[in-house]
């Protein structure tokens, strides 16, 4: 079976996203997101947190704006309004 590095560029995408685990309690995906892009208000019906792992990135959470950057966690709850933007390309795991 061939790996893959999911840690490779996003390319031309401006959003890339890779299952990294799935189990009975919480899903892992790691996200990379082009600088600039943003990722528009929405929810999600399950509590979650993040990990950035390199980059910085503006998250909005309930209209209050917090900078994220390599090696922050954050975390919300379930159906909490949440957006963000890219400052730098920026890969991060979020749990669910």
């Amino acid at each position: 079976m061939k790996g893959i590095n999911v840690m490779q560029e996003a390319g031309n995408e401006k959003v890339k996203s890779c299952a990294i685990l799935k189990t009975k309690r919480f899903d892992a995906t790691l996200l990379i997101v082009q600088q600039g892009y943003q990722i528009p208000p929405h929810t999600s019906p399950a509590n979650a947190m993040i990990l950035i792992l390199e980059g910085k990135i503006a998250f909005m959470l309930n209209e209050e704006v917090t900078i994220l950057e390599t090696g922050d966690v954050f975390s919300f709850g379930a159906n909490e309004l949440h957006a963000l933007q890219a400052l730098e390309t920026t890969r991060f795991i979020l749990i669910k």
